[in-house]
């Protein structure tokens, strides 16, 4: 028996396991460019760079530090950094919600479709901006339909490795802990917050280091390794 028929369903993790190039914040990164595009007026390119290094500093500390929950919104956040218009806001929360957003090749999408056939499928993801520019591209992939349950952070006040967050999969897909496997690429995140509800593991090792500080059942390199597991 391989090691995936074990299980009914089978849960992902989105940036860094199903999708790449994403998380682009940065001195790197054009978000004037981004923000023009978007509509925004009010800010100069300096105004922008200084706020959006602010609140990925902030962001990044809460993550590292915790707790995992709840965790702030995005918009509590920003609200906290700066007096702004409502508008203003919320085209900054656009803003992120394009730089944090991955993209998922035609091959990763038809490794899902063939997944999908013979398990349950779910997706646990952190994501700091509202969800809906993410929801909008899985849909026009196919893959809303394809997946049972999507839980992102955003939408729970919660991140990984929150057991709430895979609490809610686990319902949402209709199966026990036992019955399910998680598939990621984060160890802390991914790998430990399933282990402590009860699911088995696959971490994602795509620089072969190896874990070091959990103990996954399986190690892949990438996901399209997972129709290899014995």
């Amino acid at each position: 028996m391989a090691f995936l028929d074990r299980f009914d369903a089978v849960i992902l993790d989105l940036n860094g396991t199903l999708a790449e190039g994403f998380d682009r914040f940065g001195s790197e990164h054009d978000y004037m460019a981004t923000y023009l595009r978007l509509g925004g007026a009010q800010l100069s390119a300096n105004a922008l760079r200084h706020l959006l290094d602010r609140l990925m500093a902030e962001l990044l500390a809460r993550y590292d530090a915790g707790p995992a929950d709840p965790f702030p919104q995005l918009s509590t956040l920003l609200t906290a950094l700066a007096e702004l218009p409502s508008a203003e806001l919320r085209l900054l929360e656009e803003l992120v919600a394009e730089h944090e957003m991955g993209t998922i090749s035609a091959a990763r999408v038809e490794l899902v479709g063939r997944l999908g056939q013979t398990h349950r499928l779910g997706m646990i993801s952190d994501l700091w901006a509202p969800s809906g520019r993410y929801r909008e591209y899985l849909g026009t992939l196919g893959l809303t339909r394809i997946f049972g349950s999507v839980v992102f952070s955003c939408e729970q006040g919660a991140v990984k490795p929150s057991p709430r967050l895979f609490q809610r999969s686990l319902a949402e897909l209709g199966v026990t802990p036992q019955q399910a496997v998680f598939v990621g690429d984060q160890e802390k995140r991914d790998v430990i917050g399933a282990a402590n509800c009860g699911i088995a593991t696959i971490l994602i090792d795509a620089a072969g280091r190896g874990p070091r500080m959990s103990q996954p059942d399986r190690v892949i390199p990438s996901l399209e390794a997972l129709a290899d597991l014995a």
